[in-house]
């Protein structure tokens, strides 16, 4: 098995150069298998280490350095293949300063690019499909909408000094777009953000907030690591996860704050620390075994549905995550078109839970994983049932009322998020639920019609879970 890099150096960088990457795979690979590198035909010295694990003992991921002359424009890694031995170098002492807005980030003086097809099989950053693959609508949507060199760093620097522009988990998006493009300029933009979210976070930062929690994510952290070697960002993932404890939801709803934000996020945060940490996986799985607990918990919990309008009169196989408005924010529940409900959910929120869900499920025993998936299938089928439609336009729903009224939203910001959702739920309901696959190709559609990805924030959500709709309806 092998694959070939492309090399492309950092403006002014000269001479032979280390390169270093993390080359993620699939699992099925031993930890201890060799990897040989080729440049220009000949075998060179390589250093190659395994950087975490699957649950099957497989590696995630192997970091791989050798030296590439000034001439070399790519590389092939040979698995398998054995290479004289080659000393490693520190990652940082192979990266150089590089001004982003009114910060300082250390970026590689030689870029090494996968190419897509590798990337997605690897599903290093979720089952996603390449960007070529997309070519005929609507699902060639995420695409066209998605523009991750647009909205990459340079859109970035000026807004960085805002805290919204960091919602979302930037790092995770980026990443996600150069695993669909295999382009060097996701990479970049998802490299230099990465680093900064870094460094911002585990100071006492203002921009992005380290004390609240909707700001602290491992998962660019993770991918980092996964896609460097560079142990940095590994350690500051479990230093993240560490705050990201069990929030206020416990398993009972309840007006008690939270949202599907803050359960999506910290269930990810501690799945993502648990692949990568070196010696607290352990208690991060454990951590995030307790949020999924809760979050089956909260969608069994018997509703009194006898008051609402027969449209919401559901059966349990379709289930969001309940909670009153008070516990999302009662300021955002309104313009309602009905009778107030008591129970809420957020079906664009919703989609950080569902992924949350799936990987968590992807390192799960078979007995548990089913419990994960059951719950997205339930999720899907409650957000993409035809209540949650506004009157005018057909878009989903703000915040969408269990038993009672829903807050409609005004804009086109959110099509995405619950098409997302839906296919997930019809691809792990067994792909053959017609009425689920129709219900959730009215968001598909809405989304490649009129969906609207207009500002930074925008972008962040939107591209970032969404991304990998195509994957679950092809």
């Amino acid at each position: 098995m092998s694959v070939t890099v492309t090399l492309s150096r950092a403006n002014g960088v000269t001479g032979t150069q280390r390169v270093n990457l993390g080359l993620p795979l699939a699992d099925g690979i031993a930890p201890t298998t060799p990897i040989g590198v080729r440049v220009g035909g000949a075998v060179v010295a390589t250093y190659s280490r395994s950087l975490a694990t699957y649950p099957s003992g497989n590696t995630r991921s192997f970091q791989v350095q050798f030296d590439a002359p000034p001439t070399a424009l790519s590389a092939d890694l040979e698995l398998g293949t054995t290479a004289p031995a080659l000393t490693p170098a520190a990652v940082d002492s192979l990266l150089q300063d590089e001004p982003l807005g009114t910060a300082m980030v250390r970026t590689p003086r030689v870029w090494a690019t996968l190419p897509a097809s590798w990337l997605v099989t690897s599903t290093v950053a979720g089952r996603l499909v390449t960007n070529a693959s997309l070519t005929t609508m609507p699902l060639n949507a995420w695409r066209l909408r998605c523009d991750h060199v647009g909205f990459g760093s340079s859109a970035f620097a000026p807004l960085m000094g805002t805290a919204g522009s960091w919602l979302y988990d930037r790092g995770t998006a980026l990443y996600r777009g150069y695993v669909v493009t295999g382009g060097t300029g996701p990479l970049q933009s998802a490299y230099r953000e990465t680093d900064l979210y870094r460094q911002r976070l585990l100071a006492s930062s203002t921009t992005p907030p380290s004390t609240d929690l909707k700001y602290n994510y491992t998962q660019n952290l993770a991918l980092h690591y996964l896609l460097t070697g560079d142990d940095r960002f590994r350690e500051a993932a479990e230093t993240i996860a560490n705050r990201t404890t069990v929030s206020g939801y416990t398993g009972a709803i309840s007006p008690s704050f939270w949202t599907e934000r803050h359960a999506g996020f910290g269930l990810l945060a501690n799945v993502y620390a648990a692949r990568v940490s070196d010696d607290q996986a352990a208690s991060f799985r454990t951590r995030a075994d307790t949020i999924l607990t809760n979050l089956v918990a909260i969608q069994n919990t018997p509703l009194s549905l006898s008051s609402a309008p027969a449209a919401k009169m559901l059966d349990a196989t379709y289930r969001c995550f309940a909670h009153t408005p008070q516990a999302h924010d009662l300021s955002e529940y309104v313009n309602l078109d009905g009778a107030p409900a008591t129970l809420v959910c957020s079906p664009w929120m919703s989609a950080i839970v569902a992924e949350g869900l799936e990987a968590w499920a992807d390192d799960a025993p078979a007995p548990r994983r089913t419990l994960a998936l059951e719950a997205i299938v339930r999720l899907g089928r409650r957000l993409v049932n035809p209540d949650n439609r506004n009157v005018s336009g057909g878009r989903p729903h703000y915040l969408l009322g269990i038993d009672g009224a829903n807050a409609p939203d005004a804009w086109d910001e959110h099509w995405g998020e619950v098409a997302y959702v839906g296919a997930m739920a019809w691809h792990y309901s067994g792909r053959t639920d017609t009425t689920l696959r129709t219900n959730t190709m009215h968001y598909v559609t809405g989304f490649a019609a009129d969906g609207v990805i207009g500002q930074l924030r925008s972008f962040n959500w939107q591209c970032r879970a969404a991304i990998a709709t195509p994957y679950y309806l092809q």
